[in-house]
């Protein structure tokens, strides 16, 4: 079978199909605008079917084969699979579309399970402890696929010659910021869009960058200016006490607001860590250095300095305080808004323009903009009880691939721009944002408890950072040494 022409014809059935939607949306009380979305996706099909970086799909026909996805639920980021159908937003159609096109390009029917991360954990656990072949791809966040990885529940995924990371659907920068030697157990890609829900921008508040007469944050990250020293200037001056009773309450104005858990995302994006790893991949514990304290210090002096600068720590809140920030974010009294971006569909009925940034830089020296992807990122990982993973390769290399144009075009520019950041600058900040991001190894195995050891100690502005580290140096190394003797037995 010509792999080309297959996709021609599928296209020229989504063709047809799109003009039966079209003609049905006349008595069916279809809207314009969805109309349009239906027309726009078919659009970006063909001009996907005509691209050259599909040739390198495999042609096969699996008879009809039940192909099992266990899905995660999130509190926070999209992780629709599909299993809800068609429910007239876009993106939700175009990942049913997509589902579509990879049954009858594979003959397969796609079966997908959706469980909260603790049952779906559970699931995973419990069905590869007894043999059972139950699931041939499932999705979590990162830190429990990297667990069972090492529980010895999953394949390497590196040794499933249908897989290619190197394709332009995987996210390999990030899939390597997570591998431990060689293996790769847990992957990142356009099939699951958790995993671009979970990096961490800064979002800012157009209406104050306005009425106080700051620099354009957009410009700033064009001129390579934007830093850590720039944002805490124009924190300054947008802190405010509104009601003049010298109380830091829900009233006021504030510069910033964040959750201590995303605080280590500025380390991430001054390019520092606690963690190398050697030249074999194998992380390296060797304290906390120079530079490492160094950026420590300088956000302890700057962004951290004031405690009543962070909207989190207001007073006077009548809920619960998981939702302060958003809502007083949502009020708009606050400039700088720290939170993975999935977080941002929260922001969606705000009266009044938001921006999105990257994380700023240590200084301008610094070659690029890092950023920080929460260690909670949704992965994919195949359990070891999986039948045939050359199939599941293949199949999971076309579910990434048709996302590729179209799942993920949706995804940025309408979703996550047109929605909720309203302007063109920001689909370029995007792409700044997804180039280059990473996540943290001590935030994602949290050695010696060193993910809440230095986000609280930053976020509380503690400045002695290395003692607090270095007493739990012991427990860290052993940590490590524990991991890395369960990834030598596991292999």
């Amino acid at each position: 079978m010509n792999h080309k022409k297959t996709l021609s014809c599928l296209c020229a059935v989504l063709l047809l199909g799109t003009a039966v939607i079209s003609c049905a949306s006349q008595t069916d009380g279809k809207t314009e605008k969805e109309t349009e979305t239906t027309a726009a996706q078919t659009s970006t099909t063909e001009a996907e079917t005509a691209d050259p970086i599909y040739d390198v799909l495999p042609q096969a026909d699996y008879a009809g084969y039940t192909f099992r996805i266990l899905n995660n639920i999130s509190s926070f980021a999209y992780t629709n699979m599909g299993a809800e159908g068609q429910t007239g937003e876009a993106l939700d159609d175009a990942i049913y579309a997509r589902n579509a096109r990879v049954e009858e390009a594979l003959n397969i029917k796609l079966q997908i399970e959706d469980k909260e991360w603790k049952d779906n954990q559970n699931a995973i656990a419990t069905s590869v402890k007894a043999g059972e072949d139950l699931y041939d791809i499932y999705f979590n966040e990162l830190y429990l696929v990297l667990g069972q990885a090492s529980s010895n529940y999953l394949l390497d995924m590196t040794q499933i010659e249908s897989l290619n990371f190197d394709n332009p659907w995987w996210n390999k920068k990030a899939i390597d910021s997570a591998v431990i030697g060689s293996p790769i157990y847990a992957a990142f890609g356009d099939l699951h869009l958790m995993y671009y829900e979970c990096f961490v921008p800064v979002v800012f508040n157009k209406t104050i960058i306005n009425n106080l007469d700051l620099e354009d944050p957009y410009q700033l990250v064009k001129d390579n200016r934007w830093t850590i020293d720039e944002m805490s200037s124009m924190m300054k001056e947008a802190k405010a006490d509104v009601d003049g009773d010298s109380t830091w309450t829900v009233t006021d104005h504030y510069p910033i607001a964040l959750y201590a858990h995303n605080s280590t995302g500025f380390l991430t994006a001054a390019n520092v860590s606690l963690i190398s790893k050697n030249a074999d991949g194998i992380p390296v514990w060797d304290g906390v250095s120079d530079l490492y304290a160094t950026a420590y210090n300088k956000l302890i002096s700057t962004i951290f300095t004031d405690k009543t600068d962070n909207a989190a720590n207001a007073s006077g809140y009548q809920s619960t305080e998981d939702l302060l920030i958003h809502d007083m974010m949502k009020g708009g009294g606050v400039l700088f808004y720290i939170e993975p971006l999935g977080s941002i569909k929260k922001l969606r009925n705000v009266d009044y323009e938001i921006g999105v940034i990257p994380m700023p830089k240590y200084d301008e020296a610094q070659k690029d903009y890092c950023s920080y992807i929460f260690h909670g990122a949704g992965a994919m990982g195949i359990p070891k009880t999986n039948p045939d993973p050359e199939r599941t390769g293949v199949i999971a290399e076309y579910l990434s691939a048709y996302s590729h144009d179209t799942v993920k075009n949706i995804y940025f520019d309408e979703t996550l721009d047109f929605k909720y950041i309203q302007d063109e600058e920001g689909q370029q900040m995007l792409d700044i944002i997804f180039s280059n991001g990473s996540v943290d190894l001590a935030a994602v195995y949290d050695w010696g408890g060193l993910r809440g050891k230095i986000s609280d100690a930053l976020f509380a502005g503690k400045s002695d950072i290395v003692s607090t580290v270095e007493k739990s140096s012991k427990s860290i190394t052993k940590a490590i040494e524990k991991t890395l003797a369960a990834f030598a037995e596991v292999e």
